[in-house]
């Protein structure tokens, strides 16, 4: 005879076991499952390392310059009667790479306080203008850096901040992440188009440059370090929740009578 709480007892335990059969069908049985199970655990860890290796390494080459420029300007202000030792990355010692790493970093940080104090502005300026003055050099250094601050959006053209949009890629039924860097208008019709970097996963280094017409581009509430992370993952790390802002929002915000100011481009 089944009682009404044996069969509350019985409909309780039948999602528990189907549950607990989803969570063994998941789990590789075979051989050939559990080697893909470990590759694909190993493949991040292999990508972590070297990244680190390449990094570590470019820091040492670097650092060996840096060392040998040192000890030249050692030898000279105490005038000294040695010549300058010579530094091979592959043959140093522990504590010679470490010096090289440690002095690469301490560049690297001079640097970056060069670039946010106000004389270390205009040092950088002045010799970004001498850099300017060199045929096709001007034009590979001048993109390079747009494209960086574009991606990184600690610099924007025209002075739009850089924000993570979707727009219709490569169908109007479809939504692509991409990056607006700039926003320009048409002199010939007055028409304003947002200027969007759409990158490819997971190498955001490459992908297409589109003019989206303003009004076509659907604002997001993501960092640029968020986009980049979700492109860099395949959409894997993508936040559980994104919200996306009004369709041609940004028609309002950067209208030249409130928002920056704007490029134009057309027949004059």
């Amino acid at each position: 005879m089944v009682t009404p709480s044996s069969a509350r007892a019985d409909a309780k335990a039948a999602p528990e076991g189907e549950a607990a059969k989803s969570r063994r069908s998941v789990a590789p049985r075979s051989i050939r499952g559990r080697v893909v199970a470990g590759i694909l655990l190993i493949i991040p860890v292999l990508i972590t390392l070297f990244l680190i290796r390449y990094v570590y390494a470019a820091a040492l080459t670097i650092g060996a310059r840096l060392v040998s420029w040192l000890a030249r300007l050692v030898i000279w202000a105490f005038d000294l009667k040695e010549s300058a030792p010579k530094f091979n990355p592959a043959e140093a010692t522990w504590y010679e790479s470490l010096l090289a790493v440690v002095l690469t970093v301490v560049m690297l940080y001079l640097l970056g306080w060069l670039g946010t104090n106000a004389v270390g502005r205009r040092i950088i300026e002045l010799v970004e203008k001498l850099v300017q003055r060199i045929p096709f050099v001007d034009t590979v250094y001048g993109a390079v850096k747009r494209m960086v601050q574009a991606l990184s959006g600690t610099g924007a053209g025209g002075g739009v901040e850089q924000k993570v949009v979707l727009i219709d890629f490569p169908t109007d039924k479809m939504r692509a992440v991409a990056f607006m860097t700039n926003v320009i208008t048409d002199t010939s019709s007055g028409k304003r188009y947002a200027t969007v970097f759409v990158p490819t996963a997971p190498n955001p280094t490459s992908g297409y440059m589109e003019l989206v017409p303003i009004e076509d581009v659907t604002p997001t509430d993501m960092s640029v370090e968020s986009g980049l992370s979700m492109i860099l993952s395949g959409g894997a790390s993508a936040p559980p929740n994104i919200t996306f802002l009004k369709r041609g929002s940004l028609v309002q915000r950067l209208s030249p009578e409130t928002g920056p100011g704007t490029r134009s481009t057309g027949t004059a």
